[in-house]
C-alpha cells in the first residue's frame, strides 16, 4: 500500500490476509500476537450487539492495531484515535493503520492526570506492559494523556465507542477525580480488567459506572456497557 511506511522492523514478523479487512496485517509470531488476531478477527470479540454509526472511537491501549483496524474497516465513517506507550507495539501499529486516514495513532499512556508514566515489562508478554508514574527527567520517561483530553483534542462533544485494556491503569483513569466529567458522554464502553496485575481495578471501575445505568454483556475476556439511552 502506497501510504504504508517502509517496513524496517527490528524484529522477524509475518504478514496476512485477513477476510473482511482491506489491508495486509503484519505481526510478530509470538502466541500474544496470534490470540490477538484470532479473537479480534476471527472470533469479532468487538462485533458489539448494537446497531449503530459512530462518530468518535479512542482505543485506549492500541496494541499493534487489531482493535483500531477492525473497527475502521466496520465503522469506515468514524474517526479513531488509539494509544499505545510501547515501542514495539507501536512501530506494528503504525505500519498496520497507515493506510487508514481515519485513524489516528498517539504514542503515550492514558492515566488520570497529565503527567510521566514509564512503561515496564512485569513479565505477561507483549500484550501485558505495565505504565508506572515517573519523574519527568527520569530514563524513558513519557508524557501521558487523559480520557478528558483525548476528548477534547478530538473535536467532538461525546465518545461513541471508548475501548480501555490497559494493563492495570484503568484503576486509576477510573478513580481520576475528573472520571464523572467525561463518563456521562461514553455511549459505548468495552474494558478489560486487569486485578491480577494491579488489586484495586474491578473496585475503581464499578464505583464509577455504578452511578449511570447500563446494558451489560460479556464478550470473551471483555465487559461490555451500553449506555441506556443508546439502545434503541
Amino acid at each position: 500500500m502506497s501510504n504504508q511506511p517502509q517496513l524496517n522492523l527490528p524484529f522477524e514478523y509475518h504478514v496476512a490476509r485477513i477476510n473482511g479487512i482491506r489491508t495486509p496485517f503484519v505481526f510478530r509470531p509470538t502466541n500474544e500476537d496470534v490470540y490477538l488476531i484470532q479473537s479480534i478477527f476471527g472470533a469479532e470479540e468487538y462485533n458489539l450487539p448494537i446497531d449503530f454509526k459512530p462518530r468518535l472511537i479512542l482505543d485506549c491501549g492500541g496494541n499493534i492495531g487489531c482493535a483500531a483496524v477492525y473497527f475502521a474497516n466496520k465503522y469506515p465513517d468514524a474517526q479513531i484515535y488509539f494509544v499505545e506507550p510501547e515501542g514495539d507495539n507501536f512501530r506494528l501499529l503504525q505500519y498496520n493503520t497507515a493506510f487508514y486516514d481515519n485513524i489516528h495513532p498517539i504514542k503515550s499512556a492514558v492515566w488520570d492526570k497529565e503527567t510521566f508514566i514509564r512503561v515496564e515489562d512485569r513479565g505477561y508478554g507483549k500484550w501485558g506492559f505495565m505504565t508506572f508514574e515517573t519523574a519527568a527527567d527520569a530514563p524513558d520517561a513519557m508524557r501521558t494523556t487523559t480520557v478528558a483530553k483525548l476528548l477534547a483534542d478530538s473535536g467532538f462533544d461525546e465518545i461513541d465507542l471508548l475501548k480501555i485494556d490497559i494493563e492495570g491503569a484503568e484503576k486509576e483513569i477510573f478513580s481520576a477525580t475528573d472520571v464523572d466529567d467525561w463518563l456521562p458522554k461514553v455511549n459505548v464502553l468495552t474494558i478489560e480488567l486487569h486485578d491480577r496485575m494491579k488489586r484495586g481495578c474491578s473496585y475503581a471501575f464499578f464505583k464509577a459506572v455504578s452511578k449511570y445505568q447500563w446494558h451489560f454483556e460479556l464478550r470473551g475476556e471483555n465487559l461490555i456497557f451500553i449506555r441506556e439511552s443508546s439502545i434503541t
